[in-house]
């Protein structure tokens, strides 16, 4: 009996040692294995995010992302990736992502890395850039960015439109249709504020205040625009009278538009209007108290470069010729006194 008690006791123990002798081993291994690969994930943060952005065409931009990381702690973190997603601010769509390597970040140590993109010059855009460590992600930030369209490509033209004039040219009358037109002259005053360019041109509409219908429009060949100069172009638009209208600019590079501009031209005040009156509510037509044709452009022009007529000299006046009697009259008196001397020296004589 006591030889199995002792037996029982025996294989109990060495159970137990056995138990034991595993869990120590998975202490050491885990241990171990922590020391050479594991580190701590807290440790390693975002300190930074850097965004520039310069437009490659008329229609895209490059943005170069710069993502700042700090290890705080005293290990070596693992293999750190750096993913850039972007997405549209408008419909949270994504638009683009790119990754970028950045390696192990010694311990007390920040490391940053860049990150290039390519996006539409259009809109508004969300920038999402996710951390990840051996591939699991740890640290996540977010930001906006806009204003992308005012980016000039170095190809684009850097002109502005400075103003709009407009003078009437013509009225024609259509006397079947009881319609009058008025020819309206645009004059643009655009500045360029680079280098000479060529091959730009404008599109000039007429659009109905009211309607929004576009009532005439016409191309207009910019030439060569000199570096630092204001040129002057002109183009003419037929619209009917008594309307309202938005005369649009729109200048236009390689089959983009680089630049707008809009003005009014106010035709309604040439228009016959009615009005309610009275007690009854009377319909009254008042008529204009000026008419189109008093603001037609004189054929002599403004004064400027296009129809100066130089001024007609007057003649200088020459002094008239001073009247005869006066001069009779002193060489009469002269005459006179030269007589009356000789006489009196005859009476001395004698």
């Amino acid at each position: 009996m006591r030889s199995n008690s002792d037996q029982g006791k025996r294989l109990t123990i060495a159970t137990f040692a056995v138990i034991l002798l595993f869990f120590v081993l998975i202490v050491v291994v885990a241990t171990i294995g922590g020391g050479l690969e594991r580190h701590e994930w807290s440790e390693l943060s975002i300190a930074d995010i850097d965004i520039s952005a310069e437009a490659l065409t008329i229609a895209e931009a490059s943005l170069n992302v710069t993502t700042y990381l700090d290890n705080a702690g005293d290990a070596q973190s693992g293999e750190i990736d750096i993913v850039v997603k972007v997405y549209d601010a408008a419909t949270n769509l994504l638009v683009t992502s790119n990754q970028t390597n950045v390696g192990k970040i010694e311990g007390r140590a920040t490391k940053s890395a860049s990150t290039p993109l390519i996006i539409p010059k259009v809109g508004g855009y969300k920038l999402q850039i996710v951390v990840f460590e051996d591939d699991k992600g740890i640290q996540r930030a977010e930001t906006m960015i806009y204003g992308l369209t005012s980016l000039e490509a170095p190809s684009v033209a850097k002109i502005a439109i400075r103003e709009m004039d407009f003078f009437i040219e013509a009225v024609e009358v259509e006397r079947e249709k009881a319609r009058e037109y008025a020819i309206i002259n645009t004059t643009l005053y655009i500045d360029n504020l680079g280098k000479d360019v060529s091959g730009l041109s404008a599109l000039i509409k007429a659009r109905d205040n009211e309607t929004m219908l576009i009532a005439d429009k016409g191309w207009k060949d910019l030439g060569v625009l000199k570096e630092g100069t204001t040129s002057l172009h002109y183009a003419e638009l037929r619209v009917l009278n008594g309307r309202d209208y938005i005369v649009e600019v729109q200048i236009w590079q390689s089959e983009r538009i680089i630049k707008e501009s809009s003005g009014m031209v106010l035709l309604s005040p040439f228009a016959n209007k009615t009005v309610v009156v009275g007690a009854k509510e009377k319909t009254v037509e008042i008529l204009p108290t000026i008419t189109i044709s008093d603001f037609i452009r004189p054929s002599g022009g403004y004064g400027g470069k296009e129809g100066y007529e130089e001024p007609v000299p007057m003649p200088y006046p020459t002094p008239m010729p001073e009247e005869p009697g006066f001069e009779l009259l002193a060489a009469a008196f002269a005459l006179c006194i030269v007589s009356g001397l000789l006489a009196k020296r005859r009476k001395k004589g004698v």
